[in-house]
């Protein structure tokens, strides 16, 4: 299986989480070593970066629930395989697709926890839904800004039809943001006038777990 990385993402405990497009199978994968998430030596030894290309075996099927299950695929660890480095062309015909609006990227199931200043706080979808947790859209930069919030970084996105604050798990993006602030975000942006922003819902937490939360897990040109 080969797979155009699109996502890398910072989770907790030296933990990230990599996402790519199987140009074949026309679907978003997450692929999992021997069934685990991905360590930073591990995205260093086969250069995992949005936009690079690499071969991988899958192992089998995940034990995971909806919607992160119709993503989820364990691979041999032992067979990845680097193909390119990349860039892409994010915008080009068999690139990862995009939609128009956060809605719509997500089949309507799109909720929100509350409204303030016209923004949708606290976006998700609820656990269970039989929809995909990866996805896309094709924004104007300028419909896009970043805030700092309680010590995290979140991102303000404006598709036309609503305005959604969501909170920023790209390492790329935070790994500047903790080096130089909201302006080292915006250095690390691309200079094109459109975006490919690619937008991933988290793992619901709760007990029962209820929502999954959507987060920006990168920006491309």
């Amino acid at each position: 299986m080969r797979l155009i990385i699109t996502d890398v993402t910072e989770m907790h405990g030296g933990n990230y989480c990599v996402a790519g497009w199987d140009a074949q199978a026309q679907r978003m994968v997450r692929p999992l070593p021997n069934g685990a998430n991905w360590t930073a030596g591990l995205l260093q030894q086969h250069g995992i970066v949005p936009g690079a290309s690499i071969d991988v075996v899958p192992a089998g099927q995940h034990a995971s629930a909806f919607p992160h299950h119709t993503e989820d695929t364990p691979i041999d660890r032992a067979t990845i395989q680097h193909v390119n480095a990349g860039p892409i062309n994010w915008f080009a015909a068999g690139a990862p697709p995009m939609q128009g609006t956060v809605s719509g990227a997500f089949g309507g199931h799109i909720a929100h926890n509350s409204v303030w200043n016209n923004v949708r706080q606290g976006v998700y979808v609820p656990a269970g839904t039989q929809i995909a947790s990866l996805a896309a859209v094709r924004l104007p930069r300028n419909a896009v800004q970043f805030v700092e919030e309680f010590d995290k970084l979140k991102a303000v996105l404006d598709d036309g039809g609503a305005r959604y604050k969501l909170a920023v798990s790209s390492l790329a993006l935070k790994t500047a943001w903790r080096q130089g602030g909201l302006a080292a975000v915006q250095q690390a942006l691309p200079t094109t006038p459109q975006f490919h922003i690619r937008l991933g819902l988290a793992r619901a937490f709760d007990n029962p777990p209820v929502k999954c939360y959507l987060m920006v897990n990168g920006i491309h040109g």
